[in-house]
This record gives C-alpha cells, structure tokens and sequence, in this order.
C-alpha cells in the first residue's frame, strides 16, 4: 500500500470514469495557479513536475506562475495553456478505452483552426467522409472553432484580441491509467512522428509521478494515489490467465475467460511477443506487489517486429486475437469487403487473413486459429457469389493441403498427445468447418487441461515449443503458395 495508514471510504473508488480522472488532472495542473504559500509550496511544485512530464520536459517550467484549464474545450479531454511559454498542451485521457475515431489528430487540426496557426492545417480530418459529409462537418467544426476562439481570448482576459494564438505551438500527451494494448502503443507511435514534443504517460509512471511527492500529506493526492495502487495491482492479478476460480454452479472459469489482459498476457507468453521493462518500475515493487511484470505493463520497444494483437467483446464476454498471417487486398477488395458487390473476380488479389483467437465454447476457453472472409448475405446456402466464392477455394486449400501436410498434421497431433489421458481422449484440438459467418475456425485447441497444468513447468515449455512451432510452420507453407492461383482454382 501506499502507506500504513488505510484510506477509507475512498471517492476514487466510485469516481472511476474518465470525467473524474479529468477532474483529478486538473487538480494536479492547477496547484501552479494556487498563490505562492508554505502550505502551497508542495502542491505548486508537484504541478511543476507533472506540467514539465507532460510536455515531454521540452520547456524550463519551472517560473511558470499560471496557467489555463479547459475541459472539453473542442470535445478535448484537457487543454492547457501556457502563455508565458506560447505553449498549448492536449492531453488525451485514458483508463480502459483507447483512441477512436482518429481523435487526436482531429483535435490538433481544430486546435491550429482556432489558433489560425499553421503548424497541423495539414492534417486531413475528413478524407473518409464522402463530399456532401464532408462540407456539413467542415462547417460543424468552423462554428466549434469560433466558439472555442472566444471562450479562450475571455478566459485570459483578452477582450481587445491582442494575443496571437498563432504563436502557440500546440503538444499532445496521451495518458492512460490502465494497461497499454497495441492499439495504444499505434497511437503513441503516430505522435512520437513530432520528435521532442510529444510524450505518453502509462498507470505505473503516473503512480511514479504521484510518489514522488507523497510526504505532501494531501488527501486528495493519497486516495488517488491508493486507489491508482489498487487498481494495478488488480490488473496484474487478472493477468494471471492460469488462474481461476470456481462460480456460483461450482464450475471453474478462468481469467483468460474474463479479462482481456489475460487473453494478451497468454498470447504474450506462448508466441513470445516482447515487451521491456522501463527504469521507474524498480521504484514501485515497495508499493504494487510484480509491479515488474513485463507483460502487463512493459513497453514495447520494438513493436514494428511483433505481431499485432487485437481486442473485443461478444455478447459481453472478451476475445482477443493475434494477427500471423495479415491481411493484404488491394482496393478493390477493400471496397468488396465493405458491401461493394459488383466486382469482378477477375479484378481481385487475394491473401488469406488468419489469426489465432482467444475465445471461449461451451467447454471452456480455446485457442483457435481462424479464417476470416466475408460473406455476401442472402446469396444461397454456402453464402457464395459470383464474386466470394474464392474465399471457399482459398479456405478449402488451407485446410485440405496446408494443415494435411505431414509437418503440420504431425505437429498437431504431438500438441494433441500432449494433453491426451486415460480417462478422456482428449479432443483438444479439432478441425473446423466452412460456415456462412464471418470467421471460421481451422483448428482448435481446449485450453482448460493446458492451463491447470501451467505450473508442470516440463508440459508447459513443451507445449510453447509446439505451438511455436506449429505457427512457424504454417507461416513457411503459406508464404509458398502463389494465392492468385488459387483463387482462379489453378492450384487446388
């Protein structure tokens, strides 16, 4: 814990939103606008810190004596103004979501619009809007920006329009106080694209960042401060996707079941995707118990050399997935998969997209590995046309002549003895079959006998071995087949 004192009856514990944890940054922000005091001198010097962290330490803060705060100021979370530095701070706030909608870089171009600055007038906002879209938005946003124009030159005082706003150059800061997934890590990429100016903060440095003042007795600052402890703590448990428990019918239910960060954590584990522990880490472990756990909360370093895992839910339960053969259309399969209809066949590229998923069946959790098409609706039984009935001959070769190979077919059947017992056969893998939905399942593997046996640590670095192997092996047979002539039925 924080310390031996227990904070009790916490607000954080209810204030949990992203609305709350705007509040409390700004609290942070705003103790550089409280007057210059002994009792104040703790609270400006935090801010300080937390200001310069924020602006990637690029500026001296440390005289700045005010500065502005806005909330959902053009729908940003919290803008902040510095005007002794001609600086304008975005700051992106997380806790679970993560960005959407290409938010960040619609914020710095409304923001340079408001400012009639120059520095991101480049940035495209509205290229998948269609023209007549296009030009309500446009004019949805100038009326946005002029409201947002005035709110600012009266919020600084500035009634005869003195200040030049085009002077600021503006910064982005993305802070999220839970873990970091791949999408997150894409968006901290995209804005490291401005060097030295833009920066990301993650849960465990803004813990860092709050004990680094925890002799300032503040109440607030404590019961955040336990409340963010708490909640790492708690991510690092669900992570722990080997575990489980028993519910209310007596029947075991994994973490992998129910936490996303599980799913990642398995996937991390067995295709030995990296991640990589940073300095400020080692100064938590007195505080949050495997705080140092690189698959929870490590940063990844060299993700352009991982593969891509995604996230989601179904009917409220969480899946997650694992790009290993990706996607690769040209354009006009693009506008196929989007509900363009009337492509020729003759006119398509095709490379099958697979994935190993983590989902669960009525047995329990399953890795399994699957092809994703699409499937015209209301097209007849196989849910084929004239133009997606390559996506039967591209599955049928995966499956017929792929997994059939003798490499493969033998390395299935070792992952399958593996788990294989006297008193049941096993079944832990299978092959599936083409269906009128959107993913279909090639192989499947049951991971309930997988993960009570994690400990074994013999079985488990055998099966890792296997699976890695196993995805080694697909990789190499599909990178020989020439797709193309597949999907003209050329090779079956």
């Amino acid at each position: 814990m924080i310390d031996e004192r227990i904070v009790e009856n916490n607000i954080f514990n209810f204030a949990t939103n992203e609305l709350a944890q705007d509040a409390f940054i700004c609290w942070c922000l705003n103790w550089i606008n409280m007057p210059v005091r002994d009792d104040n001198e703790s609270g400006r010097q935090f801010g300080t810190q937390f200001l310069s962290r924020l602006l990637n330490g690029v500026y001296d803060v440390s005289k700045v004596n005010r500065i502005y705060i806005f909330r959902q100021l053009l729908n940003i979370d919290v803008l902040v103004l510095v005007p002794e530095l001609q600086a304008a701070l975005i700051i992106e706030d997380k806790i679970s979501s993560q960005e959407h909608g290409n938010q960040i870089n619609r914020y710095k171009c409304l923001l340079s619009k408001t400012f009639e600055s120059n520095q991101y007038n480049g940035l495209d906002i509205y290229q998948h809007l269609s023209e007549d879209k296009k030009e309500k938005q446009k004019k949805r946003d100038a009326t946005a920006c002029w409201g947002a124009v005035n709110s600012i030159r009266w919020a600084l005082r500035d009634e005869r329009k003195e200040l030049d706003l085009s002077k600021y150059m503006i910064h982005t800061a993305y802070l999220k106080t839970d873990w970091f997934n791949d999408d997150d890590w894409n968006t901290v990429r995209e804005l490291e694209k401005d060097p030295k100016t833009n920066t990301y903060v993650d849960g465990p440095e803004f813990l860092s960042l709050l004990l680094s003042c925890h002799e300032w007795n503040n109440s607030i600052l404590m019961s955040f401060m336990d409340y963010l402890s708490s909640k790492i703590k708690t991510t690092i448990e669900h992570s722990c996707f080997w575990k489980y428990y028993k519910d209310v019918d007596e029947h075991i239910r994994f973490y992998i079941q129910d936490t996303a960060i599980a799913q990642r954590r398995f996937l991390q584990t067995v295709f030995n995707q990296p991640n990589h522990e940073v300095p400020f880490m080692t100064d938590l472990k007195q505080h949050v118990e495997n705080i140092d756990d690189s698959y929870v909360y490590g940063r990844i370093d060299d993700a352009p050399n991982t593969h891509t895992i995604q996230h989601g839910s179904s009917f409220g339960t969480p899946w997650s997935l694992m790009h290993f053969w990706p996607r690769s259309l040209d354009r006009t399969v693009d506008a196929d998969y989007w509900g363009f209809q009337n492509t020729s066949e003759d006119n398509l590229t095709v490379k099958p997209y697979m994935f190993w998923r983590i989902d669960k069946i009525k047995e329990g959790p399953v890795l399994a590995l699957r092809y994703y098409t699409w499937w015209e609706k209301g097209a007849g039984d196989n849910g084929e046309s004239n133009i997606c009935s390559y996506k039967t001959r591209v599955y049928n070769y995966i499956k017929e002549r792929i997994l059939t190979s003798k490499d493969i077919s033998a390395t299935v059947k070792d992952i399958n003895e593996l788990y294989r017992s006297g008193a049941d056969n096993g079944d832990v893998c299978f092959e599936g079959n083409l269906y009128k939905q959107y993913e279909n399942t090639l192989l499947q593997f049951k991971l309930c006998k997988i993960l009570i046996d994690w400990n074994d640590a013999a079985k488990r670095t055998e099966l890792i071995s296997l699976i890695r192997k196993l995805n080694e092996e697909l990789t190499k047979a599909m990178e020989k087949v020439e797709w193309d002539r597949v999907r003209k039925w050329e090779l079956k």
